[in-house]
């Protein structure tokens, strides 16, 4: 379904894309600064006030996410439907977005207001100074969700929310790009020299539940375990976000010894090394705020000198990587070089069984295991974790341990006895990790 002049498409789940350049005019680009009205308008309406920010973060991460928060010195963070949710102003929600590891998206909470009827959500909604916080050539991804209100139909509420931004925008549209922005020379100001705006998208989430309107704007851009480094892979990669939670939830300690016995693309292992030498997980990619009119540039700069002066030259302890494919081993080497930490890792080709870290004179730290299971291909079955199990007891006594199964008697079978089984979800289907300390 098309709304007025072409501008806005809507799905039947209730989104909406609009193109923002159409309404502001193709002589408005992303290279711009501020002047004047606009930037004391920005300072007042967007970069000043507090707000509610929303963490996205799957159920069985949030609890990890929380702590993280926390360390942050975000305000109040409390768990929520969303994951988890805090107050500050917009530059927490950069921090949040370089410093989480475990989090899949930021998104920032618009004042919620009450829309009983049409013409209130559009009225309420032709209010927000949109043009303070959307980019003209970012396309607009509107989503909305409806519960127990008289507006039932999430396609009409998006479609009212698209045409009241619409209509917001060129209303002062003009003043928006005579007055309130000028043109830089490439490499200048709010984008960096070469980015494609065209490929972000600013989603826009609506819920109106009980006749009550919360609009929140997505700060992240890509998800953000996308970190930039993986490239490539070798089949069924663990989420880099969820790599980070285990170990973050496994009780290691990051100057403590990793090994990871099937490493697959290298995930744990350069997980584990930006870990362990302070390196925030989002200092290499790019954010959506950066396109916002509003972002504040010498503030993303100081963040970034600050985590960059927080980083160690190297690991303290060793990481390994191990895998019998040798082409897993060049595919987690590629990717430890995308993620500047070739020289922490060491990556061999071997069978995990013939492993025995007391040969390699490593003292007692951490092994991760994403072993082959389910639908995976040569998935083992509990003939493969039993014989984990019995490796583990052999050679790796008083380790801890983090081993993904498929299910729970697939964990049970490791033999390890008094354990933590803790569920979660890897690409839509249930795992278990098991988590827990090889008896001395």
């Amino acid at each position: 379904m098309y709304a007025k002049d072409g501008f806005a498409v809507i799905d039947g789940a209730g989104r909406n894309y609009l193109r923002l350049k159409q309404i502001f005019g193709e002589n408005v680009t992303a290279n711009q600064t501020h002047t004047g009205s606009f930037s004391r308008r920005i300072k007042t309406h967007i970069v000043g006030p507090q707000y509610r920010f929303a963490i996205v973060v799957p159920p069985e991460l949030s609890q990890i996410c929380l702590n993280e928060t926390r360390l942050l010195d975000m305000q109040e963070p409390a768990a929520s439907e969303a994951g988890v949710e805090f107050t500050g102003r917009l530059n927490n929600a950069y921090v949040c977005n370089l410093w989480l590891r475990s989090a899949s998206r930021v998104l920032c909470r618009l004042v919620p207001f009450r829309a009983g009827v049409t013409e209130e959500l559009f009225y309420k909604v032709s209010r927000i100074p949109w043009e303070l916080w959307l980019n003209p050539e970012v396309r607009l991804d509107i989503d909305a969700h409806v519960e127990h209100s008289r507006i039932s139909h999430e396609g009409r509420v998006a479609e009212i929310i698209s045409e009241s931004i619409e209509k917001s925008l060129r209303k002062r549209g003009s003043a928006y790009s005579a007055e309130g922005m000028v043109h830089d020379p490439p490499g200048e100001a709010g984008s960096k020299p070469g980015i494609d705006d065209t490929g972000f998208k600013q989603k826009i989430l609506v819920r109106l539940v009980d006749n009550q309107c919360q609009i929140s704007l997505d700060t992240s851009g890509a998800h953000l375990h996308e970190r930039g480094y993986r490239l490539r892979h070798t089949g069924a990669p663990l989420r880099e976000t969820l790599a980070a939670a285990i170990l973050l939830k496994s009780g290691w300690r990051s100057n403590e010894p990793l090994i990871d016995g099937m490493c697959g693309s290298g995930t744990f292992p350069i997980e584990a090394a930006l870990i362990s030498r302070r390196i925030a997980p989002g200092f290499g990619r790019d954010f959506l705020f950066q396109r916002w009119p509003s972002f504040q540039m010498e503030t993303w700069r100081y963040l970034l000198r600050k985590a960059s002066e927080a980083m160690l030259l190297k690991v303290p302890d060793a990481i390994i990587g191990i895998d019998i494919d040798p082409e897993a081993i060049g595919v987690s080497a590629e990717n430890a070089s995308r993620a500047g930490v070739t020289g922490d890792i060491e990556f061999e080709r071997m069978d995990f069984f013939e492993f025995n870290p007391r040969k390699r004179g490593l003292k007692k730290g951490l092994l991760v295991l994403n072993p082959p299971y389910g639908v995976r291909l040569d998935a083992g079955g509990i003939g493969l974790y039993e014989r984990i199990g019995a490796h583990l007891r052999l050679n790796f006594k008083g380790w801890k341990y983090a081993v993904l199964a498929g299910s729970r008697p697939e964990g049970a079978s490791l033999g390890m006895g008094r354990v933590r089984l803790w569920n979660i979800r890897h690409g839509g289907m249930p795992i278990t990790v098991v988590l827990g300390k090889v008896a001395v």
